[in-house]
């Protein structure tokens, strides 16, 4: 999927999401909630950056579920560090390297203008995120020392490239998200609006315009049980 304009909500695409809500209550999701767990903007926009990246991990150590990974909001702020009880913060990391003077310099005084080393996924993100030149960066989503012995309960998001591309106003921010599986009533409209939340939190902070969000899933399911059964999935997608 590819959406040139993720901010973009038009009346029809509204009332889409309200249908959406409606269908997913007796499963107590709500897109808000979904799209909470990349990116909870609601609390950026209290407490902005970096303030929220301590009140949102206040509140996960507060509200997290035994026995669960977290959230993917989390595990791009708060990583181990390479020195033993350390740890970074991968997407402060990402934010300053996208950011024009995070832009590294040719011999001639020029600003380069790399466009494809700004990663989050699963090597080591505070290796990679540094700005180097020519080395991309990555913020793991998925962590092999928590993740690999499970079988159920994993997470489905694998992957987040931004790159740094041209714009009419200079430049922008582009996001394409990776997912293992995606559930497809439950999950993925509130994924988009979580990936949207979260393009349009990094081309802001790192004074960028926001490009397009592509989605690529490499498993899909159309779990439309979720949305009350076939006939009323049908109902909601106009067919």
């Amino acid at each position: 999927m590819e959406i040139s304009n993720p901010l973009e909500l038009t009346a029809e695409d509204l009332a889409v999401m309200g249908q959406v809500d409606q269908a997913l209550a007796t499963s107590a999701l709500t897109l808000k909630t979904v799209a909470g767990t990349i990116f909870p903007i609601a609390m950026y926009k209290k407490y902005g950056r970096p303030g929220y990246y301590e009140k949102y991990a206040e509140m996960l150590q507060r509200g997290k579920a035994a026995n669960t990974w977290g959230t993917y909001a989390h595990r791009m702020i708060s990583r181990p560090g390479k020195e033993p009880g350390t740890t970074i913060n991968p997407l402060e990391y990402l934010v300053n390297k996208l950011a024009n003077e995070g832009q590294p310099q040719r011999k001639d005084g020029v600003k380069a203008q790399y466009v494809s080393t700004y990663e989050l996924s699963v090597a080591d993100p505070q290796e990679d995120l540094q700005p180097q030149l020519e080395v991309g960066g990555e913020i793991p989503t998925y962590n092999p020392a928590l993740d690999m012995k499970r079988w159920l309960g994993l997470p489905c998001l694998s992957h987040l490239s931004f790159k740094r591309v041209p714009h009419e106003n200079g430049y922008a921010v582009d996001l394409t998200a990776i997912y293992r599986s995606h559930h497809y009533c439950a999950r993925a409209l509130g994924n988009l609006l979580g990936l949207a939340q979260l393009l349009s939190f990094v081309a802001r902070e790192s004074h960028l315009e926001v490009g397009m969000l592509s989605c690529l899933s490499t498993h899909a399911e159309l779990d439309v049980s979720e949305w009350g059964g076939v006939s009323k999935t049908d109902s909601i997608l106009g067919v």
